[in-house]
């Protein structure tokens, strides 16, 4: 006879997100990422190559539609993501596939937790792809709360006490909510290409407590605002730089999201290569997916210039200084192109969540 064999575990994202939006859990999400990472610079995880598809230099997808009077074709932005690994010891290797962008209607994607000792699928989790904006959104709060600037961290409303928030969609939403937890300054200002959204997202986000107002182009954000956060899917520039131009605000620090695929990209290479400090989430990545792929074939910023965020962690000397001694004045820029190590640390904590709901009181 055949052995029965058992079935894995389906968590619906109903479940997830009963356990993902406490403030306790973004707190913990958020110092488990940087473990992460420190983990992964020094060799504890294993992550495969990252498959894209749907983006170039692959084909688009067939949904996009083919005809040739298509409105969609000038804005095509699918894609779909497929991220795995495993750190050394752990109970499981995860495989995370993640699909958004125009024209899909919504951002989907799961995550599949298979055991190490068995090789079995044991959970699914069926995130509809919140799991994955979740640990990126963390990864933007890390970053801040390593190099965002001292006036960021008060609530005086003092000269620079702004954060500008390039793009209106679900990320940019997540960033500021995460960013809540590890910044006290709550002004905003917005850029986003299409003025109804843009509206929205400051109707959203000041019911949640920030004081938000937009702004006429991406250039206004270098101008008046401290921390910078980009969530596009832009291919082309949209923060310039400009060498006669002085009037970027200084300190400042930029953090990356956007360009998590092969020719994505939102700042200006040549303002990459005018900053003091490049911290990218992964060495490995960075030469040919995010903000400094064109930076890096220009040669305007060499390879080894560009620190991995593990040992970026780890280098407090290089973290921004706030103790008033000593002026920090420094362009800062963080890219994240997103690690699998962030999905099998998500993964695990709700795993984890899931296993002691279930164990007897």
């Amino acid at each position: 006879m055949t052995q029965q064999q058992s079935l894995p575990s389906i968590v619906t994202l109903t479940e997830i997100e009963e356990i993902v939006s406490t403030d306790s859990f973004a707190l913990d999400l958020i110092d488990a990422i940087k473990k992460g990472f420190v983990s992964y610079s020094n060799g504890g995880f294993n992550a495969c190559p990252i498959q894209t598809m749907g983006a170039p230099p692959m084909a688009p997808f067939s949904g996009r539609g083919n005809s040739s009077n298509s409105s969609d074709d000038g804005n095509y932005q699918a894609q779909t993501c497929v991220k795995s690994g495993y750190v050394t010891g752990a109970s499981h290797y995860v495989i995370k596939v993640a699909s958004g962008g125009h024209p899909f209607p919504n951002n989907s994607g799961l995550m599949q937790l298979y055991s190490q000792s068995t090789g079995k699928l044991e959970t699914i989790l069926l995130d509809e792809g919140i799991l994955t904006e979740l640990r990126t959104a963390a990864v933007g709060a890390l970053a801040a709360q390593l190099l965002a600037p001292s006036v960021l961290m008060t609530e005086n409303n003092g000269d620079g006490c702004c954060v500008g928030m390039l793009g209106t969609g679900i990320q940019a939403r997540y960033q500021l909510q995460y960013l809540a937890h590890v910044i006290k300054c709550r002004n905003v200002k917005i850029w986003g290409r299409t003025k109804e959204n843009v509206q929205q997202y400051i109707k959203d986000m000041t019911a949640e407590g920030w004081n938000v107002s937009s702004v006429d182009t991406p250039q206004d954000l270098l101008t008046s605002c401290s921390l910078i956060v980009t969530t596009t899917s832009s291919r082309e520039p949209l923060l310039k730089y400009n060498a006669a131009d002085n009037s970027i605000k200084h300190p400042l620090h930029i953090t990356c999201i956007g360009s998590d695929a092969t020719g994505k990209m939102e700042l200006d290479p040549k303002l990459a290569a005018t900053a003091d400090l490049l911290v990218a989430d992964c060495s490995l990545q960075t030469a040919e997916r995010g903000e400094f792929e064109d930076a890096l074939k220009q040669q305007l910023v060499e390879l080894d210039s560009v620190v991995e965020l593990g040992k970026f962690i780890e280098k407090e000397e290089l973290h921004r200084k706030r103790d008033g001694k000593d002026d920090d004045c420094r362009l800062t820029i963080f890219d994240s192109s997103g690690v699998a190590v962030q999905d099998c640390v998500i993964a695990a904590m709700v795993n984890e969540a899931l296993v002691q709901r279930e164990m007897p009181m």
